[in-house]
């Protein structure tokens, strides 16, 4: 499977202007994106970057891919994802916000088991809330995904809904698996684990 680290957002809740690239912020002196990216680069081959600005810092982690040009104007995380299935090679992706940085060492595997043993198109986490964005989706949904946004939709979980995506309780992952980056007081938190 292909690893895919969604970080094309333009942080509005971390801050108004829009200005601050979230997957570039620094946690421990070390940016966002390179946190997730450690956390996924055991579990997936190539690993690919949805980035819609600072393609020349990214390119660090791996394969930068900006959204599609029929996807223009902001069109959400789903924009950025159907972009990066265009261009892989692997049956499989695993996606991940770039603001969870604490996502768990074993996600693809337990993803994985969960669609082989239901014969589901996609699967996303369950904790004390679904995060829909930590995704393992076959590659061949693109251009699904890609119909669904060009019809004017852009909820993920409505997505999801639409191609029988099932998820998958990780309650057990370790302490703050699953905690997000969204704000300043987030991040000073983060900082303290």
């Amino acid at each position: 499977m292909s690893g895919i680290v969604l970080a094309g957002g333009r942080a509005r809740r971390f801050d108004l202007s829009g200005q601050i690239d979230k997957g570039l912020l620094l946690l421990q002196g070390q940016p966002l994106v390179q946190h997730v990216v450690r956390r996924l680069r055991p579990q997936v081959g190539p690993v690919l970057i949805s980035a819609n600005r600072n393609p020349e810092q990214y390119v660090h982690w791996g394969r930068v891919v900006p959204d599609a040009l029929e996807l223009e104007g902001y069109l959400g995380p789903l924009a950025g994802l159907a972009s990066v299935l265009d261009q892989v090679t692997t049956p499989w992706v695993l996606s991940c916000p770039v603001d969870l940085p604490f996502v768990p060492s074993d996600l693809g595997k337990r993803l994985s088991r969960a669609v082989e043993e239901q014969g589901a198109v996609a699967a996303y986490v369950q904790a004390e809330r679904s995060h829909p964005l930590c995704l393992l989706l076959r590659a061949d949904q693109a251009a699904v995904l890609k119909a669904y946004l060009l019809s004017g939709e852009r909820r993920v979980m409505n997505f999801l809904q639409s191609i029988g995506a099932i998820a998958v309780d990780l309650r057990d992952a370790p302490e703050h698996a699953f905690f997000n980056i969204n704000t300043p007081q987030d991040l000073d938190q983060a900082q303290s684990w």
